[in-house]
């Protein structure tokens, strides 16, 4: 099986022909017998996605099984050897002598936890073993393109590291990655580093913590491009709108959502009365997005208006 066939795609482009094409529709879609494919919601990891998910994974291992003389049976070696060795002792915590690198043991195990664990320990699983060291770059990509085409909520961003973020629709999965990828070219690791551990929060349904670490991302920016602000977000705001490189309406509107982080308990600070932050997965995801597009044009605006 040819294990880089979805990795010959561009995994950062849009495809328009899967949503219009009337031939990428079944019968009964077309007819209005079914609602159209649409957008999964964050929290569903579906059978169809599940299946090819496993098929990726499937790939590469099999391209990874030999059998050698003096063994019985076929074996994983190479690459993919470590990856699941470790990811046996080190995420499933289970002892190393229990460890088999059999072709067949390793696939049935692999594959049950694919199809029956929840969806967030099935991201952790996939997560942890693309961030291996000696797991291929072109698992990360294929898994991507697999995302994409199942028109999932989730993005895989590819890093350094590889990580799966939420976005509502594909759109906002493509802005959140190029916002990462401006913040990293520009040596801004801090901003970008709060992004993507907003996204593992929203994935633990940590709601109140992923906005939390989306708006950390935009104060890091800020206090880069003005050292000499204080360390919150609306004096740098007001500093940068003062060099010209910020439309006072958009300051104002940015304030506003940074004052309701503020006010909200449980978001950036301590809850006092043993409630819960009313903040929740819609919430979340939106500061994720908004923040992200938020500090790359921040930096983009400082950027040009020191050229200029």
């Amino acid at each position: 099986m040819d294990q880089n066939n979805n990795s010959n795609r561009d995994p950062d482009s849009t495809d328009a022909s899967i949503t219009l094409d009337p031939k990428k529709l079944s019968f009964s879609q077309a007819q209005g017998y079914e609602a159209l494919p649409g957008q999964l919601k964050l929290g569903e990891l579906p059978d169809s996605a599940r299946t090819q998910i496993w098929n990726l994974l499937y790939s590469f291992l099999e391209s990874s099984a030999k059998q050698f003389d003096g063994f019985l049976g076929i074996h994983i070696w190479g690459d993919w050897e470590y990856v699941l060795k470790s990811t046996h002792c080190n995420f499933d915590n289970l002892a190393l002598d229990d460890w088999e690198n059999g072709f067949e043991v390793n696939r049935q195990k692999l594959r049950r936890q694919i199809e029956l664990d929840s969806f967030n320990h099935v991201f952790d699983r996939l997560q942890f073993m693309m961030r291996h060291k000696s797991c291929p770059l072109e698992f990360a990509v294929g898994l991507k393109l697999v995302f994409m085409d199942c028109r999932l909520a989730y993005t895989v961003e590819l890093g350094p590291p590889p990580t799966i973020l939420s976005a509502a629709t594909r759109e906002e999965g493509a802005a959140l990655i190029e916002s990462l990828q401006t913040l990293r070219q520009a040596g801004l690791a801090a901003s970008a580093s709060h992004l993507l551990n907003a996204g593992q929060n929203i994935n633990q349904r940590d709601w109140a913590g992923g906005v939390r670490e989306s708006i950390h991302a935009v104060e890091s920016v800020a206090r880069i491009i003005d050292p000499d602000a204080s360390r919150t977000l609306a004096p740098a705001l007001k500093s940068i709108e003062e060099q010209g490189e910020l439309h006072p309406a958009l300051k104002k509107a940015f304030v506003k959502i940074y004052g309701y982080t503020s006010d909200e308990q449980g978001i950036r600070h301590a809850l006092l009365d043993g409630t819960t932050a009313k903040v929740g997965m819609d919430e979340a995801v939106f500061m994720l997005g908004a923040c992200a597009s938020f500090a790359s044009y921040l930096w983009r605006k400082h950027v040009s208006g020191a050229k200029s």
